[in-house]
Order: structure tokens, then sequence, then C-alpha cells
């Protein structure tokens, strides 16, 4: 008897609303730079043993793309709450390429519900397997098959690290993201984010290894507001 009230009462709970696209008018800017947090690390030397001729013998470690001043490349810095405002305009069919033994793009953010498309342009066996808060979203090996694309529904919001299963050194991500207020850190660390509704907000982060962050910020109608954060 109690489970039945119980999953009555589950069934009678309103339906999380998801994003709606409005119209937005004199929105303001989120801009800022991510760095990271104490003296970065040299960049780890990986030697390659598995597939040589078309990954090469070795590689640095690209899990940490640091620059000289700090600024940490790949940072998904994103609005987790916001319910409406500008409509998305990423391609809804985002592609995702094994080419040299690297996943590219190495970070990505797609849209909520898009497919993505993978694809591998190595001539060897590769294997995309994605992590979402440690339990696995995909699994699947791509043969060395040309023009073969295998599509993925991408129906679970968040941050997803990538690994191949044949190569372990080839690591990367992407960001499902819930709605189109988003930026991704370019080589120096600097993001920006447009056209957001006046209003207050929580920001955060999301990195394929960095820990998250997260905090309150306000955004005045046609005004700039800073995030500025430190990751490791």
């Amino acid at each position: 008897m109690r489970s039945f009230v119980f999953a009555a009462l589950l069934l009678s709970l309103p339906a999380a609303a998801e994003y709606a696209a409005a119209d937005v008018t004199n929105g303001g800017t989120i801009k800022g730079k991510i760095t990271y947090n104490g003296k970065p690390p040299p960049p780890k030397k990986i030697m390659i043993t598995k597939d040589p001729k078309i990954c090469g013998t070795s590689r640095d470690d690209d899990t940490f793309e640091i620059a000289p001043d700090g600024g940490v490349r790949n940072v998904v810095v994103y609005l987790a709450d916001i319910k409406s405002g500008k409509k998305f305009e990423g391609e809804m069919k985002p592609e995702l390429d094994q080419k040299g033994c690297h996943y590219q793009p190495h970070v990505q953010v797609v849209a909520l519900h898009s497919t993505l498309q993978v694809k591998s342009s190595d001539p060897i066996l590769h294997n995309v397997h994605s992590y979402l808060n440690g339990s696995t979203v995909i699994n699947f090996a791509v043969p060395p098959q040309p023009g073969l694309v295998l599509p993925k529904k991408l129906d679970k919001p968040g941050g997803q690290q990538l690994k191949c299963d044949v190569h372990n050194f080839m690591t990367g991500g992407f960001f499902v993201a819930e709605n189109p207020y988003y930026g991704l850190t370019g080589e120096d660390g600097t993001y920006e984010i447009k056209d957001v509704p006046a209003g207050n907000y929580t920001i955060a982060t999301w990195h394929q290894a960095a820990g998250p962050l997260s905090e309150p910020i306000a955004v005045a109608a046609g005004g700039t507001a800073t995030f500025n954060g430190k990751v490791k």
C-alpha cells in the first residue's frame, strides 16, 4: 500500500519544465577567464605502443591545456538554472571524429536531444566510451570503415568524459546543454556569453578532469557581468 501511494505521488508531481525559447530585449553579457589554481604542472609525456603508425610514438597529455599565464582551455561555463531566453543556434547534428588517435573536437558543447554523429578518419579500430558522473552512457566500437557514421541521441544533460578502451591515452569530452547560455574557454582561458535576460542566475563550470565551480551571478539589462574562476 505504501509503495502504491508513493507511486501515485510521483505521478501527480508536475514534470520539470524544459528550457523555452523567447525573445530577448536588451540582454546582458557575461564574460571572464578561467585559470588554473596554483602553479600549472608541466604536460605529462605519454609513450604510445598501440598502433604507433597512426597514433605516433609519444604525445603530451592533453587533459589540461594551460596557457603560460594559467588560462585553462576547454572549460564549459554555463548558466545552470535559466528557464527561457534566446533559441539554440548550434548544430543539432554535432560530429565527433577520431583522427590521429585524437577525439576531434577534443571538447564540444551540444544541445540536449541532439544526435551526435560519430565517425573515424583513422584506418584502425577505435572505441567511444563516455561517462556521466562515473556511469557509462555511450560505449561502442567504431570499426575502420570509410564513410561509416554512427548516430547517438543525447538525452542526458551534463558533462560526459570520453575515453577509448582500445587506446587509453585518448580522452576528451562533451557537454550536453539544456540551454544555449554557455561559453567554451579558448586557448587563453577566456569566454563570453551573450544575450542573457536580466536576472539572477547560477553560473557553473565543467571540465573533463577539473572539479566544478558554481556561484550566483546577477545580470543587468544591457550590462556586463564578470565571472572569473580557478580550477584544478
